[in-house]
Parts: C-alpha cells; structure tokens; sequence
C-alpha cells in the first residue's frame, strides 16, 4: 500500500514534468524564431537577441577565484569554515604555459551565535565572500587580463543586512572589499567577471515578454504564454547553440556599492551537453567591453560537457572541504573545553 502511493505520487510529478518540458520547448523554439529582433539597453549596448560569439585561442593571463565551505551546528554554538583559492592560469597560443595558485596555509574558522539555520546560512555566506574577495583582491594584484569571480559580482540580496542590528559591521565590511577589488581591477587594467554556474533567475524570461513580446503580432505572442514560469537556464538550454549569447541586460536592484550601475550580464553557451551560464561583467562601456569578455570566456571553456571557465574549476577543486576539517576541528574543540556548547546535535547521534 505505501510503495503504491509512492509510486502515484511519482507519477503526478512525472506527468506534471512532461507537461512543462512540453511548453518550455515550445518557449525555447518561439524564441530562436526572433533571434535576429534587436535589442538595446539605452545608448550602451546594441544586440539581437541571440548573438554569434566567436572563439579564439587565448593569449593572455586570466584569474580565477572559488571558495569551500562547511557550516557545522553543535549544542550551543555554529562553527564555519571557509578555504578561498584563487589560480592565475598564463596562456599562450590557446594552451596553458604557467600557474600560479593563491591559497591561505590554513581554511578560516570562526564560531557564529546564530539566532536561527537561516541567520547562520546568511552569517557563513557574508564570511565566504569576505574571503573570497580578499582573495581576488590578491589575484588582481597580478594585473591579469580577466579576473573570475564564481558567482555575482554583488552580495545577494537575502544577504543585505540594515544598519544597527548586530550584523551590519560584517555586511559593511563585505561591500568595502567589493569596492576595493573594483578599484584593484581598473587600477591594474582588468576586466571583473562574474560567472554564475546555477542561476535561478527569470529575469531574462521577464525582459522578454515585458519588452519585446508585446512589439509582436498577436499570433507570436500567444507563444511566449507562461515563458516566465520557467528560470532562465531552462527555458535558453534549447533556445541558444554552443557559441551564442542572450542580448546583454543591466542588472538592476544592486544596493551599496560604489559600481552599483555598471553591472552587466548575458546567458552564453559555452558547452554542447552543458545549460548555459550567466556572464556578468562590470563596465562603463559595455558595448566596448562585451566583444572581448564574451568570445574570452567561450575560448576559456573548453569541456563539452561541464561550461565552466578552466580556471574557475581549478579553483574549485582546490577550494574544496571536506567532512575530515569539522571533525578534526570538533574534535579540538571538545577536548579543550569539554563544554556542553559543542556537543553534536541530537539528531547526529540518534540510534541506528
């Protein structure tokens, strides 16, 4: 009885999947059918919405940085523990002729009196990009071509903390460092990129049917119907070929920061068997700006199956934490203090 209503439950899932792909194909061949219709965002950039990027053979130094982290509860306190890396791969005539690796001797370890699981997850995300870009901060110092963030170029907004709660000095300190590495970049004539490897945003699919979809005959329009049900990966993982790109929007409702309005972003394809990523890049002239980054990071991408810059998954690999650093750390703390505070959550230690 129980295996057969799991197995129902499955199967209303699994139709209501098949129903969706339906429409999301339907979605992604509508908008193939007017790729060539233009697209700007004011006097700053002019593109269709779907672009040609070419590939070339890199010939320059490009940067990239990734951090690991585990967030571990006990009884009365949170531990984190964060490992930024950052790599600055050489290239020449498309191949890799030298690395160098930026790494701390030991990960960062900070206890956290979190309030709540939602308190400590945003406390370890404002510790993970305190690092993270300290660390890109170093890397520009090495004036590569292109620096790589993985992720945005920004604090997420669930991230944003008010003044005069207790939060507010990690958050300030935060938005100072993305400051200061923008001021590192321009300083040493490098271009900030962002990539964004899992993005949940409609925000394309929004620009779409709130812009160019209403300029449409109605017969056209009634294709894109629902088109923001879906995130934007999804609904371009069809739409866009290897070596092609979104037009380029601005991202808007950045908060805090000095380059607040000169955040770029665009979806590009840059592996057959892979979704496409989101490229964000900072610049005051994108139109400039965006032939170099785009054909750069498809040229930089080279696994068919995984789209990620090479660099950002060394980056990635480096940076990675395992479980043996919060026991190994446990188990320091606990025979030090032999507290009650850092004894394991009940549910770690429930009979088998």
């Amino acid at each position: 009885m129980e295996l057969s209503l799991l197995k129902s439950s499955v199967s209303r899932i699994s139709d209501r999947i098949v129903a969706m792909e339906d429409r999301r194909k339907k979605a992604s061949s509508a908008i193939k059918s007017i790729g060539s219709l233009g697209f700007k965002v004011g006097n700053l950039t002019d593109d269709s919405i779907i672009n040609p990027v070419k590939k070339t053979s890199p010939d320059f130094s490009v940067g990239g940085v990734d951090g690991g982290m585990v967030a571990r509860s006990f009884h009365g306190v949170d531990v984190v523990i964060i490992r930024a890396v950052g790599v600055v791969f050489k290239y020449k005539n498309g191949k890799v002729v030298g690395n160098k690796v930026f790494a701390p001797k030991a990960p960062f370890v900070t206890e956290v009196d979190s309030a709540d699981e939602g308190e400590l997850i945003t406390v370890a995300s404002l510790y993970r990009m305190k690092e993270e870009v300290a660390r890109a901060i170093e890397l520009a110092g090495e004036s590569p071509k292109f620096l790589l963030m993985d992720g945005p170029l920004y604090p997420h907004p669930s991230t944003r903390i008010a003044k005069g709660t207790h939060l507010y000095k990690l958050y300030h300190e935060v938005v100072g460092l993305y400051n200061k590495l923008a001021e590192a970049c321009e300083e040493h004539g490098t271009k900030l990129v962002g990539i964004v490897e899992d993005s949940r945003s409609r925000y394309f699919a929004k620009t779409l049917l709130g812009t160019l979809v209403p300029a449409l005959p109605e017969k056209h329009r009634l294709l894109f119907s629902g088109v923001t049900s879906f995130r934007d990966t999804a609904l371009l993982y069809d739409a866009l070929r290897p070596g092609e790109r979104t037009f380029t929007f601005k991202i808007a409702g950045i908060q805090d920061l000095k380059y607040r309005n000169n955040v770029f972003a665009f979806y590009m394809k840059t592996a057959k068997y892979d979704r496409p990523l989101r490229v964000e890049f900072l610049s005051r002239e994108p139109r400039k700006d965006l032939p170099a980054v785009s054909s750069s990071i498809y040229s930089l991408s080279s696994f068919s199956s995984y789209g990620l810059p090479s660099v950002i998954v060394e980056a990635d690999a480096r940076a990675k934490l395992t479980a043996y650093y919060s026991e190994y750390i446990y188990r320091m703390l606990f025979s030090k203090s032999l507290s009650p505070l850092i004894m394991n959550l009940r549910r770690e230690n429930r009979p088998i």
